[in-house]
This record gives C-alpha cells, sequence and structure tokens, in this order.
C-alpha cells in the first residue's frame, strides 16, 4: 500500500512541475532561456521578426489532454506567453 501511496505523490508532483515551468517565464527573456526553462517545443513559427514556440502540456499527470501554450517572442525577446486562448 506504501508504494502506491509513493508513485501517487511522485505522479502528483510531476504535475505541478509541468505548470512550474510557465511559472518559470518572463517577459523579456531570450530565447535560449526559454528553451532552458521549457525544453524543446512541439512546434515553431516565425514571420517578420515574430516567432512564436507552441508547447503541449498536460494540465496534471491525469489529464489525457494536453492544453497549448504559445511563448511569442519580439525581436528575440519573450512578448507575451500563456495557455492558447489567454490573450488575443
Amino acid at each position: 500500500m506504501r508504494i502506491f501511496g509513493a508513485l501517487f505523490l511522485c505522479l502528483l508532483l510531476v504535475g505541478c512541475a509541468t505548470r512550474a515551468k510557465m511559472n518559470n517565464l518572463s517577459l523579456g527573456m531570450t530565447k535560449s532561456q526559454v528553451l532552458s526553462v521549457m525544453g524543446r517545443p512541439a512546434s515553431t513559427a516565425a514571420t517578420h521578426g515574430t516567432e512564436v514556440l507552441r508547447y503541449d502540456l498536460h494540465d496534471n499527470v491525469f489529464d489525457e489532454h494536453a492544453s497549448e501554450y504559445w511563448v511569442t517572442l519580439e525581436n528575440g525577446r519573450v512578448s507575451e506567453y500563456g495557455r492558447a486562448g489567454d490573450w488575443k
């Protein structure tokens, strides 16, 4: 029974770590800083000095559906970030 409790706690902490990644971002960070915090994005797109990094993250370890999170860089610096639909 203790093994199941320890496993549950580990899974719960992993889910929290995912959210903590987004909390470590801040406006003005460089792309290399974002990559060191978030890791490799699921996809990227760019146009005229703006680059968008897309991350597919689960809200928690029990969530089967990943949510899209975006990091927008303008002239190489973070100008906005968050879950898809949070800002327009």
